[in-house]
This record gives C-alpha cells, sequence and structure tokens, in this order.
C-alpha cells in the first residue's frame, strides 16, 4: 500500500479530560493505517499504548487541551502532543505500591526515540517509532532500545499541519 507522505503532518486538538484519550488513540492508529503503514499488532498496539501514555500525561498534568500531531518522516512515524506547560518531561521515581509514575518508562521502553522540548505554546514531547517498509519487514524490526537510540531522527519537514479539532 503507497505511503502518504504529501499528506503529512496531520493534527488534531485532544479535549482536556482522561476520557478524550481513547479517541486519541484511535485517531493516531487510523491516521497511520490511511498513511499506509505496515502495522502488524505489536506495532498498533505499542502505538495506542505510547499514545494514550503521552495524552494521558498531558492533559492530566496541564488540566488543558492538547495538539497531537502525527507525520511520517520517511522512516518513523512521529507522534507529538503539544500542551501549555512549559515543564519538560522525564521518567519520575515510581514507588512500588504508586499507582502512577510509570508511563514514560513505557514510552522509554517502547519508542525507538522519544524527548520533550520547549515551543511557544509550552512544550512537545514526542516520540517515534521505525515502521518497517513492507509486513514481511516488520519482524526484522527487533533492533534493542539502545541499537535505535543511536540513530538519528530524519529530518521533518515544515508544512503546515492539517488541524482538526475532535468533537466532545
Amino acid at each position: 500500500m503507497p505511503r502518504l507522505s504529501g499528506d503529512s503532518p496531520y493534527a488534531f486538538t485532544v479535549l482536556p479530560s482522561v476520557e478524550a484519550v481513547p479517541a486519541a488513540r484511535d485517531r493516531v492508529v487510523n491516521r497511520a493505517r490511511r498513511l499506509g503503514l505496515a502495522l502488524d499488532e505489536e506495532l498498533r498496539n505499542d502505538l495506542r499504548l505510547l499514545t494514550g501514555e503521552v495524552v494521558a500525561n498531558s492533559v492530566t498534568h496541564t488540566r488543558a487541551a492538547c495538539v497531537v500531531s502525527v507525520q511520517w518522516t520517511g522512516e518513523r512515524l512521529r507522534v507529538e502532543v503539544t500542551d501549555v506547560d512549559p515543564t519538560l518531561v522525564r521518567p519520575s521515581q515510581a514507588e512500588a505500591m504508586d499507582e502512577n509514575g510509570r508511563g514514560l518508562f513505557l514510552v522509554d521502553a517502547l519508542a525507538t526515540e522519544w524527548g520533550s522540548q520547549p515551543c511557544t505554546a509550552g512544550k512537545k514531547t514526542w516520540f517515534e517509532l521505525a515502521i518497517p517498509a513492507s509486513v514481511e519487514e516488520t519482524a526484522a524490526v527487533t533492533a534493542s532500545h539502545s541499537d535505535a537510540a543511536a540513530e538519528h531522527p530524519a529530518p521533518i519537514t515544515s508544512a503546515p499541519a492539517r488541524i482538526e479539532h475532535q468533537a466532545a
């Protein structure tokens, strides 16, 4: 299936509620499919989990709407969550009995690369997943996170994002 690189990036607003997170996860996975990316069940699940963690972190800590952007770089799917809090994110030290505080450890373990950077609105927290060129190559994407971290991300074009507002 061809990849629609000219139709990327794509962005939408998520309301400031954890109840909006599942719809945001679904929209990101649907966008990846529309781009023609070879997503097996494991990659779909990783994409859902990573998106959910980053979006939930944003709406929970800022109590404000965030913007989710999805872009195919040519080698990786990049998901950015922009929110109003300028505080950069990093994994916290969750205790054994804590119910929260492990989301960014999951992001760190599953994403090819991830980070947080300041922007005009506040900050962008992003992650990238390496996506194989075809379903047959999906099994070949088993490199460890440390191997993947040595790679440099592909540059993102400066094409304006199409913004869609998510209905409540």
